[in-house]
């Protein structure tokens, strides 16, 4: 086939999978500026007349205000700890000579293949016994655990491929371990952490499973959780369930519009080291 017809296969498989990944929304946004009785005569139409209103009771009602700031605090914590503990762990494995790192590393790397739904049980238990069920710390704590072995092995692909000589050269200036890291290392790997910045951010503000079973307390529930107020047992009402639906997707959308080609580049640098 020749380049150009190769060109536009892609492009229509492209288009294909933009609209349906646009589609969806679109249907959420325009349902959410609609009226319960004009969704039940018909699910799919336009609204006749545009209103907000489903916007400021999913807001009030279901109290949206608390919802998005412990979504927020579960997300930065997640992002927080991520950082922290990926960075120093992927800085030993790529550039520390330490005894035993490669069987220490490939149980990270073991820990990609495991599903979270075979953990949920086991953290319950374990965060009982610890009393942090019913807190953010029970969604923090997990989520950072579970996120570890995939941000620790982008960041090594990085570290890796840093020049020796700089690194040396920093040690002749009488450079250490920890102002290494901080002044050398974190720079030079910069599109991955933005990477994990945005790829946690989403993961964590999403997250249904792990505040379903960890936190009963609807103080401490978030905003995917706080969607089921709007879903009876006998009856959904899907204007309101649409527009808290729109609240919880801008921030993820918008932090994805902002930092995709950091994301973008992080990924494929890795894949290519």
């Amino acid at each position: 086939m020749p380049s150009e017809g190769r060109r536009l296969v892609w492009t229509g498989v492209a288009l294909l999978c933009s609209l349906a990944t646009l589609v969806p929304l679109a249907w959420i946004v325009v349902t959410a500026l609609r009226t319960s009785r004009e969704v039940a005569f018909d699910p799919i139409g336009l609204p006749a007349s545009p209103s907000w209103d489903n916007f400021i009771a999913a807001w009030t009602t279901a109290d949206f205000g608390r919802l998005f700031l412990n979504s927020t605090l579960v997300a930065v914590g997640t992002v927080i700890g991520v950082l922290f503990l990926a960075g120093l762990a992927a800085y030993a494995f790529a550039l520390l000579p330490l005894p035993g790192r490669a069987g220490a590393y490939a149980l990270f790397v073991a820990g990609l293949i495991v599903p979270i739904g075979l953990l949920v049980i086991p953290l319950f238990y374990q965060l009982r016994g610890m009393g942090l069920l019913n807190t953010l710390w029970a969604l923090i704590l997990p989520q950072v655990a579970i996120s570890l072995p995939f941000a620790i092995v982008l960041l090594r692909a990085f570290m890796v491929e840093i020049p020796r000589e700089l690194l040396e050269a920093a040690r002749i200036d009488g450079a250490g371990r920890l102002r290494l890291f901080v002044t050398m290392v974190l720079p030079l790997i910069r599109p991955a952490i933005l990477a994990i910045v945005v790829f946690d951010t989403i993961w964590s503000w999403n997250q249904f499973l792990l505040p379903l079973v960890l936190t009963q307390d609807p103080r401490a529930h978030t905003l995917p959780l706080g969607l089921s107020f709007f879903m009876g047992r006998y009856a959904v009402d899907f204007p309101r369930l649409m527009a808290g639906a729109t609240i919880s997707l801008l921030p993820t959308i918008l932090i994805f519009l902002l930092f995709q080609r950091h994301m973008v580049r992080g990924i494929t640098a890795g894949a290519f080291k």
